[in-house]
């Protein structure tokens, strides 16, 4: 490997404690695929120590990993500790130059062990709960460094970009529910609404469910009950800053907050 797993590692779940920052490493150390960002992801993981709760998956659509020069998805780890109930407060100490998005959530009544076999939407159907959600996205790597713009493997590496969750309530009859046309309406304190992705941007939060745990169960991650995963943004990402509320309203379902403090 070219890129230092421990040492990068070591330095991001620092950042991810102190709500620091770490340079981005130059090329020759970098995670150059992404086995190398999983590594660090996992080692990092290792590091900061606590339960993980969930997932979130960034760039689920194509259009958006063409867009955004992905090669796929870019998943990361939801901590127990920073999984919210809604109406939900967050240290800013703990982010820097934090974002927030609106998503779906998706989650386990019952666990999934590890195993190779490809999961079908069919098989999760009867064992989710859907939530109205919110990412708080954060990057751990230093505005301006590294000489060159972030990867996806860098995004990677760095936890998925993530930082924490927003849960609202469950919705345990959601099978026939419009996702893909569904109205989100989100706002930070009085500001007008915040754009929303349509179309070609959106895929059901199933499909995208299925083939997430499938990748996670064939590197040989368990999936227990309770495991939710976010299924990817369906707002332009906008950054917040400490003392703004960003209220989100998902179709007909009671609104959820999330408040920088």
């Amino acid at each position: 490997m070219s890129c230092s797993v421990e040492q990068l590692a070591e330095d991001l779940a620092e950042a991810w404690r102190s709500g620091g920052s770490t340079p981005l490493p130059a090329v020759r150390h970098a995670p150059a695929s992404r086995a190398e960002a999983y590594a660090v992801q996992d080692h990092m993981a290792e590091l900061i120590g606590g339960e993980v709760a969930g997932w979130k998956v960034g760039a689920t659509v194509r259009a958006v990993q063409i867009f955004e020069g992905h090669d796929g998805p870019l998943p990361g780890r939801i901590f127990a500790d920073r999984l919210l109930d809604s109406p939900a407060s967050f240290p800013s100490k703990l982010v820097r130059g934090a974002k927030v998005e609106c998503e779906f959530a998706m989650r386990l009544t019952q666990g999934l062990p590890r195993a190779s076999i490809p999961l079908r939407p069919a098989d999760l159907a009867d064992i989710l709960t859907f939530h109205p959600a919110i990412e708080l996205s954060a990057t751990r790597y230093a505005p301006g460094t590294g000489n060159r713009a972030p990867t996806t493997y860098d995004g990677i590496a760095d936890n998925g970009s993530g930082a924490a969750a927003v849960l609202g309530a469950p919705v345990k009859n959601w099978r026939k529910l419009p996702f893909e046309a569904m109205p989100i309406e989100a706002r930070l304190d009085g500001s007008p609404p915040i754009q929303m992705y349509s179309a070609h941007y959106r895929r059901h939060p199933l499909d995208i469910t299925a083939e997430t745990f499938s990748d996670l169960r064939a590197r040989g991650i368990d999936l227990p009950a309770g495991t939710c995963l976010l299924t990817g943004s369906l707002s332009l990402p906008t950054p917040i800053r400490a003392g703004q509320t960003l209220m989100a309203r998902f179709a007909d379902f009671p609104a959820l907050s999330l408040t920088l403090s």
